[in-house]
């Protein structure tokens, strides 16, 4: 810890000599618990003796703490991110209206270049979500984000500070991505050090594939373009190599972590020193021994192409999956303006070697040596072979039959082909995954699966807030704890939370509306994928100045679009993957929940409040459905991305679908042979008819549930009237 001008001098020492000397009995009681609680860390239980000495904003104490939070070389990662928590503690003692003290603060964190008040703040600021690089107008944003720690700062009372609010105060710093100032004291250096310290890494190959279309690489850059420059600096570290990452023994899965492992996934994550945005590596392996395994069956039942390596993923699903999601995101700018609530996948790399308790070995001997796996050796095996057949049944197989355990291997390395991609903007808070966390007994389900972690009250409630942080925004915490479950019905009760909840309940209902809007305007689907609640995120973003809660919807591996070859779409697998789309959204009577059954019981949202809910979003997707064809009959940039032909006939389809609506079911033979020869007539092949009318017979009543996105522009009505 660097030499700074903090005064320890009058603080007493943490000994026994020192309980004599406090005269107080709260500061008594404090001071034994932080001999107890650091008494391996004597710096950590100085600099809080020194904080809670400070009861109002000290230029000095400030520049002190800001000395620590900057110091890489000597002081330990724990120690400087609780000085950045005691910085920001400091700046909330400001008057809102102490111009000159924030002033004095900003040129501090370097966000002023010039010590003058009348000077702005720097124009990096507004990549992070300020409106305005105005001195006057930014010190208000800036407080109001600060301002959302306010539940661990307002126990926060010099030495009259309980127990329990010290150590919620602590435990907050572990927080990297919850510490504003963190993005200003950590370099993105130091950051990347720190990421590398918690995973393993091995060698791999960067993907090239020439048949990616040119978009995929410019919405990759565009979005580590738009990031801020913090975030964009450590996502190009991360990048710039072809490096596959793991999951070591060293990896949390705590939440919140800077680089966390979330419980159930195989996946990574990285939340960055006091920002919104997150990164997610796909897919990262399992926990050591075995970071990658092969699995044919799990509990009776055979499981699907993509999880037959098990920890991995497919290089070529990845591909697709990149460019669906990529394609998506530019229809939706286009049509939109604003950008797309996707992820971007700005990496991908094959995987050539894997890390054992030997050291890295190349994955064709990884899979092929028997000392790798040891005992699990010759169940590994068994559903490699069981995988290959499958695969050589389902037509994916790329190899014929080769002889010995190394043919075998390389009939399955040809099919998965391992790979790794690096996404931009995800959310590890997956709606179902949330839902569960929420409910009564969410905590006894989560902490207990953690390591050196107990359901503690305090840490049960603890974990609560933090979920409430990113589902809430701006909340307030209950006054009381009595048990996780009561302590969650008073959170959502409250008035002021009730109103939040409600409010973002129906504006996530919208965002789905819009995107799946959007993508059934171009006759896309995802077979349920792209809208189940489990490939959902929510997280909370500072965005113009306030915190707002978003909806991210990631895995688009089944994700559909026509391509500028197809003249047409296939109808009925296209009204085949909308209904699964539609049933992953709003769920299905008797069976599946939905993403907005697991969203409705997260946010606790009566029966009337959810139908008029649905309604606007009902309402939303009509306009994005709509929207996006005006744009694609007008829009050269997304004309671009179709065939003509497909353009054209866009327009017929609707009139198509109102006809057959409209028609009594009793006269629908009739009505299909006028209606073949319509088509005939404007240029449909026998068998593209065919399809239409087949796939409108099979798929009658999730036409009707939809026919609202059917009817005439409201624009054209007005003009005949």
């Amino acid at each position: 810890m660097p030499a700074v001008s903090l005064d320890y001098s009058r603080r007493p020492r943490l000994t026994k000599a020192f309980d004599k000397r406090a005269n107080n009995s709260a500061r008594h009681r404090l001071l034994r618990f932080l001999a107890n609680e650091f008494d391996s860390q004597p710096d950590v239980a100085k600099l809080i003796s020194a904080f809670l000495s400070h009861g109002s904003f000290s230029n000095s104490f400030f520049s002190s703490l800001l000395t620590v939070a900057r110091d890489g070389a000597g002081t330990p990662w724990a120690i400087r991110r609780l000085a950045v928590l005691m910085m920001e503690h400091q700046i909330l003692q400001i008057s809102p209206t102490n111009f000159v003290q924030f002033n004095f603060v900003l040129h501090q964190l370097r966000l002023k270049d010039s010590p003058a008040i009348e000077a702005d703040v720097v124009e990096s600021v507004r990549k992070e979500g300020y409106t305005s690089t105005r001195f006057d107008r930014f010190v208000p944003e800036f407080r109001r984000r600060l301002e959302r720690f306010n539940r661990i700062h307002c126990r926060i009372k010099g030495w009259k500070t309980s127990q329990a609010a010290l150590a919620d105060f602590v435990e907050a710093s572990r927080q990297e991505c919850r510490l504003t100032l963190a993005r200003y004291t950590f370099t993105p250096d130091e950051v990347f050090d720190e990421i590398l310290r918690q995973v393993l890494t091995t060698d791999g190959m960067e993907d090239f594939d020439s048949t990616q279309p040119l978009f995929v690489r410019a919405e990759a850059e565009r979005g580590v373009s738009g990031l801020p420059d913090f975030e964009a600096a450590v996502l190009r570290r991360l990048c710039d190599s072809s490096r596959i990452y793991w999951v070591s023994d060293q990896t949390s899965s705590q939440i919140n972590s800077l680089v966390e492992y979330p419980l159930m996934t195989v996946v990574l994550v990285i939340k960055l020193p006091g920002s919104d945005v997150e990164f997610e590596i796909k897919r990262a392996g399992k926990r050591p021994p075995f970071s990658l395994g092969v699995i044919h069956s799990r509990d009776g039942y055979d499981v699907a192409p993509s999880h037959r390596l098990d920890g991995g993923n497919m290089l070529w699903l990845l591909r697709h999956e990149g460019a669906a999601a990529s394609k998506l995101a530019l229809i939706y700018r286009e049509v939109h303006g604003k950008e797309a609530p996707l992820p971007t996948y700005v990496s991908r790399n094959s995987i050539c070697w894997i890390p054992t308790h030997r050291g890295n070995e190349p994955t064709v001997y990884y899979f092929t040596d028997p000392e790798v796996f040891g005992e699990a050796f010759d169940d590994m095996r068994a559903a490699m072979a069981s995988s290959v057949a499958a695969f050589a049944a389902e037509g994916y197989m790329k190899l014929p039959d080769l002889p010995g355990p190394l043919g075998l291997t390389a009939q399955f390395l040809s099919t998965v082909c391992p790979g790794q991609a690096i996404l931009n903007g995800t959310s590890s808070f997956r709606v179902d995954r949330v839902a569960g966390y929420l409910a009564p007994d969410g905590a006894a389900r989560y902490l207990p699966r953690l390591a050196n972690s107990a359901n503690s009250r305090d840490r049960a409630r603890a974990f609560a807030d933090t979920l409430l942080d990113d589902v809430l925004g701006i909340w307030q915490a209950p006054a009381t704890y009595r048990n996780y479950a009561d302590y969650l019905t008073e959170a959502f009760a409250l008035p002021h939370n009730r109103l939040q909840a409600n409010a973002v309940y129906k504006s996530i209902l919208k965002q789905i509306g819009q995107l799946w809007g959007t993508l059934m305007g171009i006759n896309g689907y995802s077979k349920g994928e792209s809208f189940v609640a489990r490939n959902i995120g929510l997280r909370t973003v500072w965005r113009d100045g306030q915190w707002r809660v978003r909806l991210i919807f990631m895995d688009h591996d089944s994700l559909v679009i026509p391509g500028p070859g197809e003249k047409d779409f296939c109808a009925r697998a296209a009204l085949d993957g909308m209904r699964l789309d539609e049933t992953y959204i709003w769920g299905r009577p008797g069976g599946i929940m939905g993403s907005s059954g697991h969203l409705r019981k997260l946010y606790r949202i009566n029966d009337q409040f959810h139908l008029e809910a649905r309604e606007l979003a009902k309402i939303t997707s009509k306009e994005a459905y709509q929207k996006t064809q005006r744009e694609l009959a007008r829009n050269p940039r997304l004309r671009r991305l179709f065939h003509s032909v497909f353009i054209d006939r866009m327009p017929g389809w609707n009139r198509l679908v109102r006809s057959f609506l409209q028609t009594d079911p009793e006269k629908i033979t009739k009505w299909k042979d006028k209606a073949g020869k319509i088509l005939q007539t404007a240029g449909y092949e026998n068998d593209e008819a065919s399809d239409k009318l087949e796939a409108l017979d099979a798929q009658r009543d999730f036409l009707e549930r939809q026919s609202f996105l059917f009817a005439p522009p409201e624009r054209a009505s007005r003009q005949k009237q």
